[in-house]
């Protein structure tokens, strides 16, 4: 099973992110955009993992949570990174030192469990579309106002990632609640 550590979203949004993508979207000649119902914030990516491993994270989930308040973020700019010829765009965060305490408790619980810390440092967004091809226009989707809603994190996740009628699909195997 493919999963992921991941903070979900209230339906408004994913609303909004939804209207930020179609925005961006009119500036590319093409990409994979994200689904609107699989906008979430990645905290930690684990990959294939078997039902052993399943519930080690399972319990790496609720101990994280363990003693963590719930806290707000804000949503702040659209960036992008190159991969090859072609480009990630993203929706960037405001720093929050609540989310680097729950990044690193998560890190340090799993590493307990014998997995490796990340090597890369955290750096927290929202992916819109992948492999976008922007035609010289990286400056406009740069230029894209964005409001900076307020993302109200109550919960986290362990993710399954899979392939439902050919349509990648993210659905909660677990969820821990924070104080």
């Amino acid at each position: 099973m493919r999963v992921f550590f991941a903070i979900e979203f209230e339906e408004e949004i994913k609303e909004y992110l939804y209207s930020v993508q179609q925005e961006v979207k009119r500036n590319c000649s093409g990409g994979n955009f994200s689904h609107k119902e699989n906008f979430h914030l990645t905290l930690r990516f684990m990959g294939e993992q078997s039902p052993q491993q399943i519930t080690v994270l399972k319990n790496a989930l609720l101990e994280t949570a363990e003693k963590l308040k719930g806290f707000e973020l804000k949503l702040n700019k659209l960036g992008s990174f190159n991969k090859g010829n072609k480009k990630i765009i993203w929706l960037g965060l405001q720093r929050s030192g609540e989310l680097q305490i729950l990044y690193k408790k998560l890190e340090g619980v799993l590493e307990k469990e014998g997995y490796a810390r990340e090597d890369r440092g955290y750096n927290p967004h929202i992916t819109l579309v992948r492999e976008a091809r922007l035609d010289e226009k990286v400056v406009e989707i740069e230029n894209i106002n964005i409001e900076k809603l307020t993302v109200r994190v109550k919960t986290i996740s362990l993710m399954e990632s899979a392939r439902v009628n050919n349509k990648l699909a993210y659905t909660a195997i677990q969820k821990a609640g924070l104080i």
